[in-house]
């Protein structure tokens, strides 16, 4: 996978570490403003996937990559299936020389299996090649290149089957066309460890948004329907403010590598961080402010809403929380809980 820049260095980039000590860390710009992610293990091909892809070739049946880079994904297929595979590519010698970011051409007889670039907007704002990826976004409410992607792929073919971020799941993307995902625990990846799924499209099917089935790897989980109907209602209450250093209850809101120790509402007095590190900004770590609560009614709160967050983690096969980067010691994939979902569960432990 690649991009073209004009008058852009690849070799150099800075990314913000701290703006209170003017920090920065010196990055790969080539690989941040391509978003290249090599795909060398064979981890993504779970079984929902090999199905969904042996049906769609026996519409379609060549397999095209327009990010193909390497091939590796391209070479799994040929061996899998046995079936006729190209690539396109616009670094890569092996390939056509394709900006597939622009455009991809679309043919009847073709399924798209790949692993497109992923870059946030914000993401390349703070690493410093924001400008280097800007024309891929002058012209679209996308936030993401892999999201840019996606729609040239969905234009170009009936099928496809994308590596892309996890964070898919929880997006504003249109999912009309989504048939399936499988979200990996196990990283495909040589050279990073964004957490990430597998999305199957089928253009000619439109209820994805409900009727999508979800699987972990193999696993079938549920409906992407029956997991967002899981949400709390996201509405303000005044009774809670988040990051107040002074705040009467604290939230771990990720999961730590060691199992035992989860995203958790706590007892202020019992959570052993320091206070004056809460910012407006904090979002993993932090301090919650209660209005109207006697502090007497605080542990029966608490437990409350560590019952419900553990409901609805179980309920819904931990996907409706964030992914966070890296598994946990038992391999199971790390979570992270945002303040809108807190503040539901809250909200419904004070109502009690």
């Amino acid at each position: 996978m690649g991009l073209t820049f004009a008058n852009t260095p690849l070799d150099t980039g800075k990314m913000l570490i701290s703006k209170d000590k003017n920090t920065f860390k010196q990055i790969d710009a080539h690989k941040t403003t391509t978003g290249r992610f090599f795909t060398v293990k064979s981890s993504w091909l779970t079984a929902p996937v090999q199905a969904f892809i042996a049906h769609a070739l026996s519409h379609s049946p060549r397999v095209l990559d327009p990010f193909a880079g390497d091939g590796h994904l391209l070479e799994k297929c040929a061996e899998v299936f046995k079936c006729e595979i190209n690539g396109l590519d616009i670094h890569h010698e092996k390939w056509a020389v394709n900006d597939s970011l622009h455009a991809i051409p679309a043919a009847d007889d073709q399924m798209i299996v790949t692993n497109p670039p992923y870059l946030a907007k914000y993401s390349a704002a703070r690493k410093g090649v924001g400008a280097a990826v800007a024309g891929y976004f002058a012209d679209t409410q996308d936030e993401d290149l892999y999201q840019i992607a996606l729609r040239r792929c969905l234009s170009a073919a009936r099928f496809v089957v994308a590596i892309i971020p996890e964070t898919f799941l929880n997006s504003a993307f249109p999912k009309h066309a989504l048939a399936a995902v499988s979200v990996l625990e196990k990283n495909p990846f040589a050279d990073t460890d964004v957490p990430v799924c597998v999305a199957c499209f089928d253009t000619q099917q439109r209820e994805g948004a409900t009727a999508a089935r979800i699987y972990k790897a193999d696993r079938y989980c549920a409906t992407l329907g029956e997991i967002h109907r899981q949400r709390l209602p996201a509405a303000r209450d005044a009774r809670i403010q988040f990051n107040v250093a002074d705040g009467q209850i604290a939230l771990r809101a990720v999961d730590s590598t060691d199992p035992a120790i989860r995203i958790a509402f706590i007892p202020a007095a019992d959570f052993h961080y320091a206070r004056d590190k809460i910012k407006v900004s904090s979002r993993l770590l932090t301090y919650i402010a209660l209005k109207n609560v006697p502090p007497e009614a605080l542990p029966d709160m608490i437990t409350r809403a560590n019952l419900a967050l553990e409901t609805l983690r179980t309920t819904t096969h931990d996907l409706i929380l964030s992914p966070f980067k890296g598994n946990n010691k038992a391999g199971v994939r790390r979570r992270r809980l945002d303040y809108a979902l807190a503040r539901g569960l809250l909200v419904g432990a004070i109502n009690g």
